[in-house]
């Protein structure tokens, strides 16, 4: 007899929502359609969501939550399904890298297809009290990501990288100074580019924000801009590469991007003295 394989950390979340909605709705003697009437929604979306086929809208799980007397129950079980990395338009993002012929990034930290593990793990471990979540589970889901940039025809990624991202101290200046010549390195690989905009850089100022640009093998483009944005309308998509291609054109070719990058490690996170070893 075969195994019936378990579920994933996400789908558990769904269906613990789907559950919750469920128990509480008939605890208050309603049917789903009685639901659905009191929260302007169809009985088949309630039973979708009982089913865990599909997940309320954060503002449809309040109106559940409220109308079946919940008090906070199930806007915080919809809340967990978002802390989940395996949420729904995280797993868009993740499946259009997954597919990608080439990424254009911009970024005011190192880029997570380009983090060393220390990195990853200490800027993970920093933004827990913002985003919530597991620790152990965010990371495994970033080895998945960065298993594409290991496979023998990685994606073609290149990179518009802030001045800031490299004076921005995460972990230390141990794990600085690794993160930044593990950064050079890849740089030198065929299928990367790294470009620097310094901070006396020319045109668009200040932070645009994170954003990736995902080519398609299908001839389509796929945007992914924090905190959940996934665009692929042409018109937003033209204008996100337009957006791109000014931020690329300000920054520094990858030699002289390389040249500040050291320049940054060799001022601001020298090797201790008494070190033995250093890159």
């Amino acid at each position: 007899m075969a195994s019936i394989a378990p579920l994933d950390p996400y789908q558990a979340r769904v269906i613990e929502l789907g559950a919750a909605i469920r128990e509480c709705r008939i605890a208050k003697g309603w049917k789903q359609a009685e639901l659905g009437d009191e929260v302007a929604l169809s009985n088949t979306a309630i039973s979708h969501f009982e089913s865990g086929r599909h997940v309320p809208r954060r503002d449809v799980a309040s109106r559940i939550d409220a109308a079946l007397g919940a008090r906070g129950r199930i806007e915080e079980l919809r809340d967990k399904v978002d802390d989940n990395p395996d949420a729904v338009w995280v797993q868009k993002v993740f499946k259009a890298e997954q597919r990608a012929v080439r990424i254009r990034h911009t970024a005011s930290l190192i880029p997570a297809l380009l983090q060393s593990g220390a990195y990853t793990r200490a800027i993970l471990k920093a933004a827990l009290p913002l985003y919530g979540g597991e620790l152990e589970e965010k990371i495994r889901h970033r080895e998945r990501r960065l298993a594409i940039m290991r496979r023998p025809n990685p994606p073609r990624f290149e990179a518009v990288l802030n001045e800031a991202a490299l004076h921005t101290t995460i972990g230390g200046v141990d794990v600085m100074r690794r993160q930044l010549f593990d950064l050079i390195e890849a740089s030198r690989l065929p299928n990367v580019e790294v470009r620097v905009r310094p901070f006396d850089s020319v045109g668009i100022r200040g932070d645009v924000g994170e954003m990736s640009i995902m080519d398609l093998p299908n001839g389509r483009t796929a945007i992914h801009r924090l905190p959940d944005l996934y665009i692929t309308r042409r018109p937003s998509v033209t204008a996100h590469v337009a957006l791109y291609d000014h931020l690329r054109a300000a920054a520094l070719d990858p030699e002289a991007s390389r040249a500040l990058i050291r320049k940054v490690v060799d001022e601001r996170y020298p090797c201790a003295p008494s070190a033995l070893t250093c890159p």
